[in-house]
């Protein structure tokens, strides 16, 4: 099959309107850029274009055909806190090394400058799943823990079922009210 600009414009068409033919768990790291500057999962729109689950094929060929199609494409690199989480796991296998590199630590933590991605959600979901909550947790049924200071309404979060890197739709079908534990449970658990 021969690809072209027209089908991965296509496939990103469909993506924005919310087609999402497989479910597709894996990371994200790699996005093809639109002409909208905006960021659309490389695997997603390859997938769309060639109708197979994006399990079923490597990265490095979406990667090739659409660099042969000039198609803008950003990597992003898995998030700098899982990197942090494997320094802390080898830190904790050495107590006595782990002292003694802290009597020499620099007390000031180097600074890095970091691109990210921001959803701009829709305040009208997350009010939505807010009431239909009722101040209680949608995955525990506990009392949200405390009441916000600013104005006094019961503190939950609202989390994307498929998350919004995944291709989830912001949507309120795709949303819950958490506490801030099982918010946590559902993303590092």
């Amino acid at each position: 099959m021969k690809i072209t600009n027209k089908d991965v414009k296509s496939a990103i068409r469909r993506f924005k309107n919310g087609e999402r033919p497989f479910k597709y768990t894996g990371s994200r790291t790699w996005f093809v850029v639109g002409e909208d500057e905006s960021l659309y999962p490389l695997k997603y729109i390859y997938s769309l274009i060639v109708n197979a689950e994006p399990k079923s094929f490597n990265t490095s060929e979406p990667i090739s055909v659409f660099t042969k199609l000039d198609v803008e494409l950003l990597h992003i690199p898995k998030s700098a806190s899982d990197d942090f989480y494997k320094r802390i796991q080898e830190s904790l296998k050495n107590k006595h090394a782990r002292k003694a590199r802290l009597k020499k630590a620099n007390r000031t933590p180097a600074q890095i400058t970091s691109k990210i991605v921001i959803y701009d959600r829709n305040p009208d979901v997350v009010a939505e799943v807010l009431e239909r909550a009722n101040g209680k947790c949608e995955e525990c049924g506990s009392d949200a823990p405390f009441k916000r200071k600013k104005d006094g309404s019961p503190y939950l979060e609202v989390h994307h079922i498929i998350q919004l890197s995944d291709g989830g739709l912001d949507t309120v079908e795709n949303a819950e009210a958490l506490c801030p534990n099982c918010h946590r449970r559902k993303h590092y658990g």
